[in-house]
């Protein structure tokens, strides 16, 4: 098979190429590192240094359109008109809710905006109240593992995603805002929703249909969620965001409700994807598995290093603001490009031996999962945190973690989020 089809499979979300990018990725490195792609809309970019330079030059390259180009836009749009047909979803499509909460924040805001919003988000994740959600993260980790073991116990296995990696962080999440006694399921099914369009450039009429539904309910819910907090401040993060002032300067309803959005879903679906690939790396690898068993201070090594082989943010878009030079190749004013952090992670000009596992990789920090400069990932800590005593707890309640035989590893279809959607495995439960 030629390169240009190999490169076709993956634009085009087959499954084989969705699953294993790597070798396509690599390609591309091998090449010229850059490459327009017709169908995506964008240029291609996959050489460790020049994702970096891109990500840190905020004068250059804007953020404002971080999943994708408008053709992402322009199928969601038809998607729409079809549903328009539908008389619900038309009063649905006419009603205020559905304008709530689109303006550029943090993720897709460029500066200044992003400055004076950070202001507000920062303080949530300093290190000192991470280290002091460790308890609660323990206690919610170890609570799932309880259902864990029933069910392979009841069954013989598990899926792992459905009984643990999805609840960890949604947990989590929602106790930080200050909601934790809703209903969980709730929220992961607008979290998922919520996040189809993001990097998803062929959704179906049904996709739609679930995202703004989605959409229409967390918009109704958090805005009262706000008032509330108004009325009655509490000292959760949703508090927080319903009452600060920047500068003097309230946030507007649509900018809280777009830092939600990302709250909830960047503080569930990267997460997930984090944790479930490396529960899969163990289950292919006992002999590491028995290594972090016996060396449990590698750990938190084996985090970073997941992090940089299994990038849950497959990568990022920007779109160039003025004619820039890419490795020698010229990128006119308006062009969109495809920073691929899953293969800078893997670009052998910056890793040895970029394909292996190595808990001990000196650089291993250097990766770009969190992305790098100004839109450096907030809740990174957070992440790590919670990946950290996940994997802990497994290890000391599990013994002999195994894929199970009836896996098909299902990727999700995102140019920008990258993770299984079901992984089942077999262990043998400690008392």
């Amino acid at each position: 098979m030629s390169e240009s089809l190999v490169i076709d499979d993956l634009i085009h979300r087959k499954q084989a190429a969705i699953a294993c990018p790597y070798p396509i990725f690599a390609g591309l490195r091998a090449q010229e590192g850059v490459q327009f792609n017709a169908d995506l809309g964008a240029w291609i970019i996959t050489r460790y240094d020049d994702v970096r330079a891109i990500l840190r030059d905020t004068d250059r390259f804007s953020s404002l359109s971080p999943t994708g180009p408008q053709a992402a836009g322009e199928a969601l749009m038809n998607g729409i008109m079809q549903l328009m047909q539908e008389p619900e979803m038309a009063a649905l499509l006419g009603s205020n809710t559905m304008t709530r909460g689109r303006v550029a924040v943090l993720l897709n805001a460029d500066p200044p905006d992003h400055r004076r919003q950070r202001k507000l988000v920062n303080p949530a994740f300093r290190p000192d109240r991470i280290r002091a959600m460790e308890p609660t993260i323990t206690e919610v980790a170890l609570k799932l593992l309880a259902g864990v073991k029933q069910d392979l116990q009841a069954h013989g296995q598990t899926d792992i995603l459905r009984t643990f990696t999805v609840g960890v962080p949604m947990t989590i999440i929602a106790i930080a805002l200050g909601v934790a006694g809703e209903d969980l399921a709730t929220f992961k099914r607008w979290s998922d929703d919520i996040v189809m369009p993001v990097g998803n450039h062929s959704p179906s009429v049904e996709q739609v249909r679930g995202f703004l539904i989605s959409t229409k309910e967390f918009t109704e819910y958090f805005l009262a969620q706000i008032a509330a907090r108004k009325a009655s401040p509490t000292g959760d993060l949703l508090c927080d965001i319903a009452n600060a002032q920047i500068d003097g300067e309230e946030l507007t309803d649509d900018e809280q409700l777009g830092m939600l959005q990302q709250f909830l879903v960047a503080g569930n679906e990267t997460t997930t994807n984090l944790i479930s690939n490396m529960i899969r790396c163990l289950a292919e690898n006992p002999d590491l598995q028995n290594r972090l068993r016996q060396q449990p201070e590698l750990i938190e090594a084996f985090v970073e290093e997941m992090l940089r082989s299994e990038a849950p943010v497959g990568g990022l878009f920007r779109q160039a603001k003025v004619d820039v030079d890419i490795a020698g190749t010229t990128i006119p004013a308006g062009d969109h490009m495809w920073l691929v952090f899953a293969s800078a992670n893997r670009d052998e000009c910056k890793f040895a031996a970029p394909d292996s596992i190595d808990p001990e990789r000196t650089n291993v920090k250097d990766h770009l999962a969190f992305g790098n400069g100004e839109h450096f990932c907030p809740g990174a800590g957070l992440a790590r945190a919670e990946a950290r005593i996940a994997l802990q707890l497994i290890l000391e309640h599990l013994d002999d973690i195994k894929l199970a035989s009836d896996n098909d590893f299902p990727y999700g279809d995102s140019f920008v989020l990258r993770g299984l959607t079901s992984l089942k495995i077999t262990a043998t439960p400690k008392n």
